[in-house]
């Protein structure tokens, strides 16, 4: 799996940095959305609900923004077992009680 810290001095510029990483996943086939739920993810075009043992993430960026942590992120490239591909951004500390071991685990929330 790729990962990658990136610092960021602002918002602007952070959010400038993952549009232009959203970019790069979009020419690589990783076009559905997906949001980070307790125990699993959603999958707004399919409709449905991906559990932990059906994806696997490909590649992870880490954005610190020195300046206001709570506006860190992450941009995950997913895979899915079934075929398909997409992306999550997730807020990093947010939430954190809220997450089921398993997917703790499959996105390496530490």
């Amino acid at each position: 799996m790729k990962r990658a810290q990136i610092v960021i001095d602002n918002t602007a510029n952070k959010d400038l940095v993952i549009l232009e990483m959203l970019s790069e996943l979009h020419r690589k086939d990783y076009k559905l959305k997906f949001r980070r739920e307790a125990t699993c993810l959603y999958c707004f075009e399919l409709r449905d609900w991906i559990w932990p043992e059906n994806f696997t993430v490909d590649e992870s960026y880490y954005f610190e923004e020195i300046f206001n942590p709570d506006l860190d992120r992450t941009l995950y490239a997913i895979s899915l077992s079934q075929g398909g591909k997409g992306f999550l951004i997730d807020a990093c500390n947010v939430y954190m009680d809220n997450i089921s071991p398993e997917m703790m685990e499959k996105i390496r929330i530490k």
